[in-house]
């Protein structure tokens, strides 16, 4: 365990992944994929006149639709290796040696992660967090409208998602002062500092994640419910229509059609409105409990 250098320092936190934490995490990736792939998404179609397409297979067989599925996953993961190897290039920059690895937290959520025992400032390992999302949507996103190539939504859609942590991560050290040291390790990061570099109790940077995970939380929680309970609830109460809210406004949060041919479930934009409302309180009662 790292021991602070001087004798008026401590250590003054270890920022890790507990369950709970790794539960948000998964939730707002999740919830970040879509809406990040949704307004990148937006952002081609405005700029090149035409909607995404995500087809790779000549449409020959039945076949094709299983074959775009699988590009798409590996798309969805490739982000991995350029990302990891960018929070390497920064860590090399400031003079130390990244090490590699994968894991999974809390059997939750999946990850990898560059480590090093370098020693960093605040400001440094705040630049080594966000390297890779800066870099990659920087470059992603003009290759994206300059050469026409809507597939890399995907990938800069799952890049942004996957720095969910790392986001966390400097939210959270921002509420230190810049003199305060920082230690990466595989499991998260150990900050040393004097006892008066302690974070007030209030923090906005605190209360903008817990917004932002109970939101999450709230709608991926209420998109499983309405995607799988609810179908199966409805249709063994023998109900063969229902919407709840009003389409077209941000009170919709579902419409339910059962048929003889078919069952069609579609969520509105209720599921995200509701969620918001959710994760302001719950950031409200966090930030009670702290003070």
């Amino acid at each position: 365990m790292e021991t602070p250098a001087h004798a008026d320092e401590a250590v003054l936190g270890d920022l890790e992944l507990t369950r709970a934490l790794a539960v948000q995490m998964a939730c707002l990736g999740t919830l970040g994929l879509f809406v990040a792939a949704a307004g990148l998404s937006a952002l081609y179609q405005s700029v090149t006149s035409h909607p995404v397409s995500l087809r790779f297979a000549p449409g020959v067989g039945w076949w094709t639709s299983a074959l775009d599925v699988l590009v798409v996953l590996c798309l969805g993961v490739v982000f991995v290796v350029p990302h990891e190897w960018l929070h390497g290039l920064a860590i090399r920059y400031y003079g130390g040696e990244p090490r590699y690895g994968v894991g999974v937290a809390h059997f939750v959520l999946p990850y990898a992660y560059a480590t090093t025992d370098h020693e960093f400032t605040r400001d440094q390992f705040v630049v080594v967090l966000l390297t890779p999302l800066v870099v990659l949507t920087a470059v992603g996103v003009p290759a994206m409208l300059a050469l026409d190539w809507g597939w890399l939504v995907v990938p800069l859609a799952a890049n942004a998602a996957g720095a969910v942590a790392d986001v966390w991560m400097a939210l959270t050290l921002l509420g230190f002062p810049a003199t305060v040291r920082l230690v990466d390790h595989a499991d998260g990061v150990r900050i040393v500092g004097r006892e008066r570099d302690r974070p007030r109790r209030l923090s906005v940077t605190a209360a903008v994640w817990d917004a932002l995970a109970g939101a999450a939380v709230a709608a991926v929680a209420l998109l499983l419910c309405t995607a799988v309970v609810g179908p199966l609830a409805l249709d063994a109460l023998g109900v063969a229509s229902l919407t709840v809210g009003t389409p077209g406004t941000l009170t919709h949060l579902f419409t339910y059609t059962a048929t003889a041919d078919e069952i069609s479930l579609s969520a509105g934009p209720g599921v995200l409105s509701l969620g918001a409302a959710v994760g302001v309180a719950y950031a409200l009662v966090r930030s009670y409990r702290r003070r």
